[in-house]
Formats: C-alpha cells, sequence, structure tokens
C-alpha cells in the first residue's frame, strides 16, 4: 500500500467517478483503475460498487473511508512540516514553470526578485502542463505557473498575463489578408499543434469539435519555434496564443485573431498562502506587487 492508492481512492470518493477522477488527478482513467484495483487486492476488500452508474462506497469501503482521510491529512502535513524546515533552514523556493517564462516575462518577474532578495535561493524548474499542477499538489514545489484553467480549484492564484488564441497562418495563405477567423473556416485545413503533454491539443480539438468537425492534425510537438517554421514553409495552419507567437517575432507568418473569443490566463498558484514559510510570502507578496502595479 503506498500514498498514490489512498490519494486515488478519495479523489474517486469524492468526484463519484473514475474519469473526473483521472482529470482532477491530472492522470489517465486506467491509472486510476490500476490503483484502486491494487489497494482492493492488498486489503482483500471490495471498495466499489461498480454495477451501477453511479459508483457507491461498499460497507466496506465506509469503513476504509475514515481512516483514508486520516493517513492522508497525516502524510500531508508531514510533508509540510518538512517542507516549511527545510526552506527556513536554506531560504530555498522551487518554483515550476510551463515552457512560456520568457514570452510572458516570468523570467523578469523571477529575476527582479532575485536582485531585491539575494539571500533567498530560487530553484528554478520547467515542467510541462500535464505535470505541473500535481507536483504543486504534492508539495514537490512551492509555487507553479501555469494556465489557470488545468489548476486545482483549491490552490490561491495570482493572475499573472492573460493571452487569446489565434491562428497562425502563412503569409502565402488566402487568411493572411483577413482582419479575423472563426475556428470553423479551419475545416479543412491541415493543423500543427502543441503536443498532448503541453494540454493544449485537448483544447483546441474540443474547440473543433464543438463547432462540428475533428481537426485535421499533421504535427505535434513540443517547440512553438518549430511549428512557427512549418506554418511559414506552408506545411499547415497552427492555433496558438497570439502574445506568445509574438514575442518570438517569426517574419514568415501572420497572426489573424479569432472571432472566438478564447482566453487563457497565466497564473501564479501555491496550496495555501497561510502555510508559505517567510521567504514563500515573500516571493508572494512581490508577485502581487507587481501584478497589481502593472
Amino acid at each position: 500500500m503506498d500514498i498514490q492508492q489512498i490519494q486515488y481512492f478519495l479523489e474517486v470518493v469524492r468526484s463519484g467517478n473514475f474519469s473526473t477522477a483521472a482529470e482532477n488527478l491530472y492522470t489517465t482513467q486506467s491509472s486510476v483503475s490500476k490503483n484502486i484495483k491494487s489497494l482492493e487486492k492488498e486489503l482483500n476488500i471490495q471498495l466499489f460498487d461498480r454495477s451501477k452508474r453511479q459508483i457507491q462506497l461498499t460497507e466496506a469501503g465506509k469503513l476504509v473511508l475514515k481512516d483514508a482521510r486520516s493517513i492522508v491529512q497525516s502524510y500531508e502535513k508531514l510533508i509540510h512540516t518538512v517542507s516549511s524546515y527545510q526552506l527556513q533552514k536554506e531560504d530555498t523556493l522551487t518554483i515550476a514553470s510551463i515552457p512560456v517564462m520568457a514570452q510572458y516575462d516570468i523570467t523578469g518577474l523571477l529575476a527582479d526578485f532575485q536582485t531585491a532578495h539575494p539571500n533567498i535561493k530560487l530553484q528554478i524548474e520547467e515542467s510541462e502542463t500535464t505535470h505541473i499542477c500535481s507536483r504543486l499538489k504534492n508539495h514537490e514545489c512551492d509555487f507553479i505557473f501555469t494556465r489557470k484553467e488545468y489548476l486545482d480549484a483549491s490552490c490561491q492564484s495570482l493572475d499573472f498575463y492573460d493571452d487569446r488564441l489565434a491562428a497562425v497562418v502563412p503569409l502565402s495563405h488566402p487568411f493572411s489578408k483577413k482582419k479575423q477567423l472563426s475556428v470553423s473556416e479551419l475545416r479543412n485545413e491541415n493543423l500543427l499543434l502543441l503536443s498532448k503533454s503541453t494540454l493544449h491539443y485537448d483544447k483546441i480539438t474540443e474547440i473543433c469539435r464543438q463547432r462540428g468537425f475533428e481537426p485535421r492534425v499533421v504535427y505535434t510537438g513540443t517547440h512553438m519555434d518549430n511549428i512557427l517554421d512549418l506554418v511559414s514553409k506552408n506545411h499547415g495552419i497552427s492555433l496558438l496564443m497570439q502574445h506568445a507567437v509574438e514575442y518570438l517575432h517569426h517574419p514568415g507568418v501572420a497572426i489573424i485573431p479569432l472571432k472566438e473569443d478564447f482566453i487563457s490566463a497565466i497564473t501564479l498558484a501555491c496550496n495555501d498562502y497561510r502555510q508559505l514559510s517567510p521567504a514563500g510570502k515573500l516571493f508572494w507578496d512581490y508577485a502581487k506587487s507587481k501584478i497589481t502595479a502593472d
């Protein structure tokens, strides 16, 4: 038995089904099912009645629930105690960010804070959207910069920058002369998208399906500069966040705003301001003052 199995069990109880639990845990439904089955096998009981559409706890599951909550609470308290000790001892903050730090001047905020507080060490790590929220929830870092729509509702957050989805087309494409585009107009176009590990892919495909068509995706990748270069060479069209593309200044593409207003906020998040170390509170308050001033 490990703590992840118990955490998965509690999330399934809270969510009411395996698929929603998987979304909230930033993992797959099969991973959730595997962990629950392993826990049931070790305890030699059935935790859930799966015979109905809405799964329900068995009597044995109800008995386990109280102790499971207690175990997770004790674990989280232990992790926080150790993390607080390390932070106070070393004055170190671990900050994870999705790979858009330069585009949204997250690098500038971090550099300015380091200059103002040279006694505090910043451990900065880049991570993809699919992993970053679970890292914060598991107390593997003190803060994250991520897109707000993927953030756990239990976290505290500060909106850092709002950006909008736009179409990116070759200069030779007829769309390049348009002032606006609708997503529906991309029905017959080859699309070049960021990979599934960024969650950007899932968002785009969802938007297309809502407009009645399956997107024709011919390329996925993790580097936006490669996508822009392929677009400029007439390999297809992309849907990307407008400011992030503008930052890269690629001469071979045109950025066309969408008629639909798809907004994504880059946000700074922590688990609980009240439980931050003195160094953590200093960073949070510094970031908040900068955001408010802007």
